[in-house]
C-alpha cells in the first residue's frame, strides 16, 4: 500500500474492520501501528476486532491509550467489561462512568450498554441507581428483567413488569417470555394465571410462548393447563415435546412422559430430551425403562450419566450407580454431583 494511504484515516478504517472480520488480527495490528494518524474510528475498529476475535483484554488495553473516548467507544468497553465480568472490570466500569461528560448520560445505547455490564458484573446496587435515573424503554426493562432471571431473583422481575404499565411502556414478546421464566420459578399458580391473562392474542399465539406456557403450567401444578396447551399445536417441535415431557415428569406421571417420548420424532432427540425422560421415570420408580432408554444412547454426556445415576441411586441400586460411576471416570475425571 502507498505510504500516502497511511494518512487516509477512512481507508485505514475500512481496512483494519475488514482485517478483523477475516481474522486476521496479525495484519490488523501492522495495518494499525504504521499509520501517522490514529482516529477514535480507527480505535474503535480495533477494539471491536478485538472483542469479535475474543481478545478482549487488548481491547480493554486500547481503551486506556484514548485520550478523549466517545460515546461508541466507551459503549465497546461496556461491552468488553461485560464479557469478562471481573472485579477489575466492575471498578473500571464505575470509573469511566463516573469521568464521562453529563450529557452522555442521555445516550440510551450508552446506558443500556453500563447496565448489562454492571448486571454480569453482579453490581445490582448501581444498576437501580442507573435504572432509576434513566429514560426507560422496553429494552432497558429487558436487561433488568434478564439480569434478575439470573440472579434467582424473580419477585424483581414481576415488580419490573407491574412497573413497566404504570410507565405506559408496552411489553413485547421478550418481556413475557420473562415473565412467565419468572412465574416457573415462583411455582405459584393463581399469581401464574393473574399474569398470564394480560397476555396479548398476537403474542400469546407463538411458539416461543407455548413452550414457556407449557414448562411454566407443569412447576406451578395444573398439568391438565400445559396438556391443553401442547395438544393444541399442530406439529409439535422439538422443545414443546421437551417441555412436555418434562411436566410429565414433574408430575410424577412417568408412564404418559415414556408414551409421549416414544411419539417424537427420533431428529427431535437431544441431551436435553434424554436429561428429562430420565428424570420423569427416576420419578415415577420406573427404573426398567430408565436403563432401556439409558442403554441406546449412543453419545452420553456427563449430565446424561448423572441422572442415571440419580435414578438408580433413589431406586436404591448402589451398585448399579457405583459401576455406572467407575464406567464414566474411566475416560473423564471424577464429578462431585455424582456422588451427592
Amino acid at each position: 500500500m502507498p505510504k500516502s494511504s497511511y494518512s487516509n484515516t477512512r481507508l485505514l478504517t475500512s481496512l483494519l474492520d475488514v482485517w478483523m472480520k477475516c481474522g486476521d488480527v496479525t495484519n490488523a495490528e501492522l495495518l494499525y501501528n504504521k499509520s501517522t494518524k490514529k482516529t477514535l474510528s480507527m480505535y474503535g475498529a480495533m477494539m471491536k476486532g478485538y472483542m469479535d476475535n475474543n481478545m478482549i483484554n487488548k481491547s480493554i488495553d486500547l481503551f486506556h491509550e484514548i485520550k478523549d473516548p466517545d460515546e461508541v467507544i466507551i459503549i465497546l468497553l461496556f461491552n468488553d467489561c461485560a464479557q469478562l465480568a471481573t472485579k477489575q472490570t466492575l471498578n473500571l466500569i464505575k470509573k469511566v462512568f463516573k469521568e464521562i461528560p453529563k450529557d452522555y448520560h442521555s445516550n440510551t445505547r450508552l446506558l443500556t450498554s453500563i447496565l448489562d455490564a454492571l448486571i454480569k458484573c453482579g453490581d445490582f446496587s448501581s444498576v437501580k441507581i442507573i435504572f432509576s435515573n434513566m429514560e426507560k424503554s422496553v429494552i432497558t426493562y429487558s436487561i433488568m428483567m434478564n439480569g434478575y432471571i439470573k440472579e434467582n431473583n424473580p419477585k424483581q422481575v414481576l415488580d419490573l413488569f407491574n412497573q413497566m404499565k404504570i410507565d405506559g411502556i408496552e411489553a413485547d414478546l421478550i418481556i413475557y417470555l420473562y415473565i412467565i421464566k419468572a412465574l416457573s420459578d415462583i411455582g405459584d399458580y393463581s399469581l401464574s394465571l393473574s399474569f398470564i391473562k394480560q397476555i396479548p392474542h398476537s403474542i400469546a399465539v407463538d411458539n416461543r410462548i407455548h413452550n414457556a406456557l407449557i414448562d411454566m403450567w407443569g412447576k406451578t401444578g395444573d398439568f391438565d393447563e400445559a396438556k391443553k396447551i401442547f395438544e393444541k399445536i399442530f406439529q409439535p417441535n422439538q422443545i414443546e415435546y421437551t417441555s412436555m415431557i418434562n411436566s410429565y415428569g414433574l408430575n410424577g406421571m412417568g408412564i404418559q412422559a415414556l408414551e409421549l417420548f416414544h411419539q417424537m420424532p427420533s431428529e427431535f432427540i437431544d441431551e436435553r430430551t434424554y436429561i428429562c425422560i430420565l428424570n420423569a421415570c427416576s420419578h415415577s420408580g420406573l427404573v426398567d425403562e430408565a436403563r432401556s432408554i439409558f442403554d441406546k444412547i449412543q453419545v452420553k454426556s456427563e449430565k446424561i450419566y448423572s441422572t442415571m445415576i440419580d435414578c438408580l441411586s433413589r431406586a436404591a441400586f448402589f451398585e448399579e450407580a457405583q459401576k455406572l460411576i467407575d464406567e464414566f471416570e474411566c475416560h473423564h475425571s471424577p464429578v462431585r454431583s455424582m456422588y451427592s
